[in-house]
């Protein structure tokens, strides 16, 4: 940093020698009179990254700003190789960027595949207010005056060098590219958006379903697989077979020779023990998980020898091995270390999303605090797969907005080098509450854990809402104080009956008051349809607890005809699930939605006999509605 700033001195008493230009506007950089410098030199990423400076800025001012190759030391934005030919630019880790200004000049350059678009994308977002909410909600605001100030001095250096999240906004490349995400798996950059961080093959649960898959080998090789209660199951791996781990790692190496890339950033194989309990028990596998306290025992010795074999082919430096510290293998073992090349993905499944995860008092939590700092002790690249969503009831409110930001912090603090934020990954059948604000602020947060949370909660609800955001964040806020208490917690299988603790009539009503005063101040189409469909959320809450409109006290014509309003709502808005699961699909079936709680309103709980039923049902809600109408 000190270099950086003696440059930018040396420019600025340069620049005092001379007339100032009409590019410096008092003490502020003139956008309208600039132009964009790339080196003659300039590769794709660069000149991808200058194209979209040019097209945002173009926007912004309503001219259009040239790129050259030419620099002359005036009204330039130096982009690039044409920055680090024309200043010094500190070595920075892959990803890393520098912005900086003095009165003639704008310089943005990075490190890595993707550091100078990052850079690209953090100017336009700090100094000319652009942002990328969602993939069809982008602010670019009109400013034909635009000025930046001519002393900026910023040097970013990215906090994990993998992030990853989910849902609809995350899969758009510009989106993940503005807001930091570079994981593989639910994005494709091209070759000049720069490489992501990409698992080869696929990127979970792949012993028994993608490397010696139990139905090719399981048949006539049962020893290969699991023995459970003395008998072998296809469900994992013998990982001390030294025919699985030959099989393995041949088929390793066979990927490889088909997928790697060695001018890629990284680039890693998954070794992921499949998503089920069946844990190997014979004598061998028995005695290394006794000694190590732990299944992980076997887990890593095995990744360690597939990861050793592989290597000594050669080619592959840029190439990991990463495994789970998942259910039975989440505690780290006693004797063996992770390879340097190891990456353990530590799962957070089983803990409160309600309380921090730092919270002393949450004894979830605090067992899976253990067990980070026990595997920092001996593993230099930890991941975390962290979990955002309801998955037994997607269509409810899932209020952990009161946590996020202080969880990406913790995995900060302890070394953790990358995340994966798995939310409501099935989309829109499901997408009924915020998950689309909650990709965004995951996604800021793992490009900045310490960032303005609250800001840019408003600047999304802004955007998206209207001037209706700030009646969604009050909200909000009273979702998050009734999340959890002391002794009740929130997870990712979360009964909607068990959602929100000690509502009162006087919350419910505030919130409904909250609602119809975000409609009535929608100002566009999309803004009040935005709203309606996250309400279906808040709705959903209220029918699954008898509160409101669907209370039991209630006339039941009132109740009932509430819930047929909620699921036509809900279908019409293409909410064709409650939750995780083919088998949660909405039924037709009138008996279910107009006398049972939402989540019963699936296939899941259809039988034959309610057909039979079905007509009685009908009758019966409409000779209610004729008395109610009769009298009201």
């Amino acid at each position: 940093m000190k270099k950086i700033f003696c440059e930018v001195l040396a420019l600025i008493m340069l620049v005092l020698s001379f007339p100032v230009s009409s590019f410096a506007d008092g003490g502020n950089i003139r956008i309208a009179d600039a132009v964009i410098v790339i080196s003659e030199s300039a590769g794709k990423t660069d000149k991808y990254a200058a194209e979209r400076l040019k097209h945002y800025l173009d926007r912004i001012i309503g001219k259009s700003i040239e790129i050259s190759t030419l620099a002359d030391g005036e009204n330039e934005i130096l982009v690039g190789a044409a920055a680090e030919e024309n200043y010094a630019v500190p070595d920075l880790p892959d990803g890393g960027y520098v912005i900086a200004s003095d009165k003639n000049r704008i310089i943005i350059g990075g490190a890595g595949s993707k550091g100078t678009i990052n850079g690209v994308y953090a100017f336009l977002e700090k100094y000319c207010g652009c942002h990328w909410y969602e993939d069809e909600v982008v602010v670019v605001p009109e400013n034909g005056e635009l000025s930046v100030p001519s002393d900026i001095s910023v040097e970013y250096k990215p906090f994990f060098e993998y992030t990853e999240t989910d849902t609809k906004s995350s899969r758009d490349p510009e989106f993940s590219l503005a807001n930091g995400l570079v994981g593989g798996v639910y994005r494709s950059f091209t070759e000049e958006q720069g490489s992501a961080v990409c698992y080869l093959g696929t990127f979970c649960h792949t012993l028994t379903t993608y490397f010696c898959k139990s139905e090719t080998y399981f048949a006539e090789h049962p020893e290969y697989f699991a023995l459970r209660n003395g008998e072998r199951t296809p469900n994992q791996l013998c990982l001390t077979n030294e025919k699985v781990i030959e099989i393995v790692t041949q088929e390793v190496l066979d990927l490889l020779s088909v997928q790697h890339d060695p001018d890629a950033d990284m680039q890693i194989v998954s070794l992921t023990q499949h998503d089920n309990q069946d844990y190997c028990t014979c004598d061998n596998c028995k005695a290394i998980d006794e000694a190590n306290g732990s299944q992980s025992g076997t887990m890593i010795t095995f990744v360690n020898e597939v990861a050793r074999r592989v290597k000594q082919n050669g080619g592959y430096e840029n190439v990991v091995f990463d495994t789970f510290a998942y259910q039975y293998t989440r505690k780290a073992p006693k004797q063996v270390k992770p390879r340097e090349d190891v990456v353990v993905r530590l799962c957070s499944i089983e803990c409160c999303f309600g309380h921090t995860l730092d919270d002393e008092n949450c004894s979830l939590n605090a067992d899976f605090m253990n067990d980070l700092r026990e595997w920092g002790k001996i593993c230099n690249r930890i991941y975390i797969w962290d979990y955002v969503n309801n998955y037994r009831e997607t269509a409810c409110i899932f209020p952990n907005f009161g946590v996020m930001q202080r969880n990406v912090q913790i995995f900060c603090e302890n070394n953790v080098r990358g995340v994966y934020e798995e939310g409501n990954y099935y989309i829109s059948e499901c997408d009924a509450e915020f998950g689309e604000m909650r990709t965004y602020l995951l996604s800021k947060l793992m490009q900045d854990p310490y960032l303005d949370y609250s800001a840019e909660m408003n600047g999304y609800l802004n955007a998206v809402y209207g001037e209706g955001g700030k009646y969604i964040r009050e909200f909000i806020d009273i979702m998050t104080a009734h999340a959890v208490t002391d002794k009740k917690h929130l997870s990712i299988y979360q009964h909607s009956e068990k959602t929100l603790y000690g509502m009162t009539k006087a919350d419910v009503e505030r919130c409904n008051e909250l609602w119809e005063k975000a409609k009535e101040a929608a100002q566009t189409e999309e803004q009040l349809s935005q709203l309606c469909r996250s309400e279906l959320s808040w709705r959903y809450w209220k029918c699954a607890n008898l509160k409101g409109e669907f209370s039991a006290l209630n006339f039941p014509y009132v109740s009932m005809s509430a819930r047929e309003s909620l699921h036509h709502d809900m279908a019409e808005m293409g909410i064709l699930k409650i939750g995780e699961g083919s088998r949660r699909e909405f039924s037709d079936c009138e008996l279910l939605y107009l006398y049972r709680a939402p989540f019963k309103w699936t296939t899941l709980y259809e039988e034959w006999f309610w057909d039979i039923l079905n007509p009685l049902a009908v009758g019966l809600y409409n000779f209610f509605g004729f008395i109610y109408n009769l009298f009201n």
